[in-house]
C-alpha cells in the first residue's frame, strides 16, 4: 500500500528472505503483496482522515486481530518484528509477542504519546498521557532491540533508555524503483515544484495554500503538482497554477517526481518535528530533485550539510514563495543543487539500508 511505513517494511521482508528465514507478514485488509508469507486482518488500515476516538478503536481492533493471529501461529515465529505507528496496534502486539515468549524488535516512527501533546491533542500533565507513557516504556523494557528512523529519535532514546539496544535504520528511497536512468528523464518545460503524500497533521494546508498563492502572484508561469489523497479545502481554494493528482504506486511515482524541478516539504512548528525525516524527502531524493524544506530540524540540517536543496529556519509563507521564484530564475543555483543530490543519493538507498542492518544487527544483537 502506499504509505511509509508499508514501503519500510518491504525491504526488510525481502532482505530477510534473502538471508534464507521464513516471513509472515501480519498486516490490514487493505494490504496487498508477495513478500512473504501475508495474513490478511479482517479489519482495514486505521484511517488518518476519522477523529482520534474511532481511530483509536481502529486500531484496537486491528491489533487484537493481529495479535491473536501470532498467537495461533506462535510455534512458527522465532522473532517479531513489530513497526510503529499506529502505536495502539504495535503495543497490542508487542503485548502478545511478550506474553507468549517471542523476542521482538519495536520499530519507532513517532513517538507516542510525546507526538499527541505537541499536536495539542493531550496534555503532557494529564493522568491519560501517563498512562501511555508508561505502556511506551514497558514496551521499550521488553523489546529485545528498538530500531528508529532518524539521529535526533535515536539519541532521544538513548538519552531516555539509556541501557537499551536501540539502533538507526533510515527510511532511504527505494532504488529498485528510483532507478539512476530515472534522473536522465527530460524535465516539465513549466518550472514545477511537487508534493506528494498526505497533508495530515504534521503539516499546515493553509501554509500551503498561502504559498502557492504568493506564487502564483509572482510568477503564475510556475506550477503546482500536488500528489495525495487531499482536503477538500485544497480543492476549492488552490490558485489556477495547482494541479492535483490521486495517491499512486511508488513506480508511478518514480516516472512523475524526475520530470519536476523542486520537491517541497514544510513541516509545522512542533517540538517532534525537530527529530523528523519524511519519507517523501527520500523520495525527492531518490528522483535527483532538490528540496526546499522547513522549519529547523534534522531535514534541514541535512540538506544545508549535503547542499541538496534550501531550508527556511521558520516557515514565513511570503519568503518561502519568493525562494521558489528565485531558484526557477537562477538555473545555475539549481544545476548546483541538483548535482549535489545525485553526489549524495548513494547513501539514501533502502535496500542498501535494509542490508546492511539485518546482516550485522541480526546476528550481533537478536540471536
Amino acid at each position: 500500500m502506499p504509505a511509509a511505513g508499508a514501503a519500510r517494511v518491504t525491504p526488510w521482508v525481502e532482505e530477510l528472505l534473502n538471508l534464507g528465514h521464513d516471513v509472515l507478514v501480519f498486516s490490514s485488509k487493505c494490504v496487498n503483496g508477495n513478500a512473504g508469507r501475508l495474513v490478511r486482518s479482517v479489519f482495514p488500515t486505521p484511517g488518518n482522515k476519522c477523529s482520534l476516538g474511532k481511530r483509536l478503536f481502529q486500531e484496537v481492533l486491528l491489533g487484537i486481530d493481529i495479535g491473536f493471529k501470532i498467537w495461533s501461529r506462535r510455534k512458527q515465529c522465532e522473532l517479531c518484528i513489530v513497526s510503529s505507528p499506529p502505536f495502539f496496534m504495535a503495543f497490542i502486539c508487542a503485548l502478545f509477542a511478550h506474553f507468549i515468549k517471542i523476542p521482538f524488535i519495536f520499530d519507532v516512527r513517532d513517538r507516542y504519546p510525546r507526538v499527541l501533546s505537541d499536536l495539542g491533542v493531550i496534555d503532557r500533565d494529564s493522568l491519560i498521557y501517563r498512562m501511555l507513557a508508561i505502556l511506551e516504556s514497558w514496551t521499550y523494557q521488553n523489546t529485545r532491540q528498538i530500531t528508529t528512523v532518524s539521529i535526533g529519535l535515536e539519541l532521544e532514546l538513548k538519552a531516555k533508555f539509556p541501557d537499551l539496544n536501540i539502533c538507526l535504520v533510515r527510511n532511504g528511497f527505494d532504488e529498485n524503483i528510483f532507478t539512476e536512468d530515472r534522473l536522465s528523464h527530460k524535465q516539465n518545460s513549466d518550472f514545477t515544484v511537487v508534493y506528494h503524500g498526505r497533508l495530515g497533521r504534521f503539516y499546515d494546508l493553509d501554509i500551503y495554500l498561502e504559498v502557492m498563492n504568493l506564487v502564483h502572484e509572482l510568477d503564475s508561469s510556475v506550477r503546482f503538482l500536488m500528489i495525495g489523497d487531499f482536503p477538500e479545502k485544497l480543492f476549492s481554494n488552490r490558485p489556477e497554477n495547482v494541479d492535483i493528482i490521486p495517491s499512486m504506486p511508488l513506480v508511478k511515482l518514480s516516472e512523475l517526481l524526475p520530470v519536476c524541478h523542486l520537491g517541497l516539504c514544510l513541516l509545522r512548528e512542533l517540538p517532534a518535528m525537530k527529530n523528523a525525516f519524511p519519507a517523501k524527502a527520500y523520495d525527492y531524493i531518490g528522483a535527483g530533485l532538490p528540496i526546499l524544506a522547513g522549519p529547523s530540524g534534522e531535514l534541514t540540517d541535512m540538506i544545508e550539510k549535503m547542499g541538496i536543496g534550501v531550508t527556511f529556519t521558520e516557515i514565513n509563507p511570503r519568503n518561502v514563495a519568493q525562494k521558489i521564484v528565485e531558484i526557477k530564475n537562477n538555473r545555475a543555483l539549481l544545476a548546483q543543487m541538483c548535482f549535489s543530490v545525485k553526489n549524495n543519493r548513494i547513501h539514501f538507498g533502502r535496500r542498501e539500508i535494509s542490508k546492511a542492518y539485518f546482516n550485522k544487527e541480526l546476528s550481533l544483537n537478536i540471536n
